[in-house]
């Protein structure tokens, strides 16, 4: 199961007295390389409304000042008191106009804001919706199209994406967690759509960035508290930061749902996830539609009184000839995960399952129960990822 350090001992552990959990967790903390955190303010350019086709834009600012400025970067308009913009898309380049004149235009418009915290809102295509973002904006065309993209500065892209994955009334110590591995995602991805002009996108193909959700107190204390800080494996490379709602109990390797093997992604018994909302579930199908949906070439009279467990996570499951990885019947069947015994009774199949996710890294729920017993960040990161180490971006090559 990849237990190198004895979480195993999580059963053990939930009936120890809160003020001995921190000795005996201490073995999975993680070394911190570096205790001055990078005082740096990298910035994140965050592709907008990617899976849309955009052609028309309405920009206006709501908080500090703004200039439009060309591909040179040379000033073309400064906005006044309830301004706004159009921008339309024609034949690779962008037509701007303002409603007090401005008509021109442009290889690129860079909208780029001044002042404490400048803040725009936007209007795509033919939308009432407003969208509101921190930062600046650049927007260009291609292919009879808008691309559009918010650059922020890294801790202000880490608390929005955390106040948005997490919401509120998490404690201080899940809010670290959760911060040092989004921070360490951004890093670790940021060339991932160099291609398209920006770093990453607004969506679930890199992280959920609305923009518009402002980060609380509790949120921005927490990404401050450990600013700079991200999470590097035993051969020093940036880790992949999986994590998922909750693990049923049991955590996944990652070659067992994603066909490659990582150190630190190694599976582990987490028994602080069992009592919370999400531990189990059920799904019941019809015979002959289970194994249609599944493609199998059993017939219903070899489902008479079969039965299928996982006492721990596997990654087949198996029915006569015919198999499937756990990961692609997940998807196929729509189930909350792969982690589940199967029982056939009166042609039906019955699914009893565990957890919520793919399994792989930490378990949200599993963690924020741990925040509760007292364990810290480094405690709780180093027991859901093997061997991993925190170091500041400023170490990073």
């Amino acid at each position: 199961m990849g237990n190198r350090h004895g979480i195993g001992l999580s059963n053990v552990l939930q009936k120890t007295p809160v003020c001995l959990f921190r000795c005996l967790l201490s073995v999975f903390s993680i070394t911190v390389l570096l205790c001055a955190h990078s005082t740096a303010q990298e910035r994140v350019a965050i592709g907008l409304k990617t899976h849309d086709r955009l052609t028309t834009l309405l920009f206006s600012p709501m908080q500090g000042g703004y200039a439009l400025t060309d591909e040179h970067r040379d000033t073309v308009y400064r906005f006044r008191t309830d301004d706004a913009l159009s921008i339309t898309a024609n034949a690779g380049r962008v037509v701007v106009k303002s409603i007090f004149g401005l008509n021109d235009t442009l290889a690129e418009a860079h909208l780029t804001g001044t002042g404490i915290n400048p803040a725009f809102k936007v209007r795509y295509n033919s939308s009432g919706k407003e969208h509101s973002y921190h930062g600046h904006l650049t927007v260009v065309s291609e292919g009879g199209r808008l691309r559009a993209a918010n650059s922020v500065g890294m801790e202000s892209y880490v608390g929005r994406v955390v106040q948005a994955e997490v919401g509120y009334g998490a404690t201080d110590e899940y809010y670290k967690i959760q911060s040092i591995i989004c921070r360490t995602y951004a890093v670790r991805n940021m060339g991932r759509h160099s291609s398209d002009g920006f770093n990453l996108c607004d969506h679930e193909h890199c992280q959920v960035y609305s923009g518009r959700k402002t980060a609380t107190d509790e949120v921005v204390k927490a990404a401050a508290a450990t600013s700079g800080l991200v999470m590097v494996s035993s051969e020093n490379d940036l880790v992949l930061s999986a994590f998922h709602a909750n693990c049923g109990g049991q955590t996944a390797n990652s070659e067992d749902v994603w066909a490659e093997w990582r150190s630190y992604l190694r599976a582990a018994t987490d028994t602080f996830c069992l009592s919370e909302r999400s531990a189990t579930w059920s799904r019941v199908f019809d015979s002959q539609e289970f194994i249609d949906k599944l493609g199998f070439s059993t017939s219903e009279e070899d489902l008479h009184h079969f039965a299928y467990y996982q006492p721990i996570r596997k990654k087949y499951f198996t029915l006569g000839n015919d198999s499937v990885e756990l990961g692609s019947m997940r998807w196929i069947l729509h189930l909350r995960s792969g982690f589940f015994n199967l029982r056939v009774d009166e042609g039906q199949v019955i699914i009893d399952g565990r957890g919520y996710g793919h399994g792989v890294g930490l378990c949200q729920q599993g963690a924020m129960r741990m925040t509760e017993y007292g364990y810290d960040h480094s405690q709780i990161l180093g027991y859901y990822y093997k061997g991993v180490s925190l170091i500041s971006l400023q170490q990073l090559d």
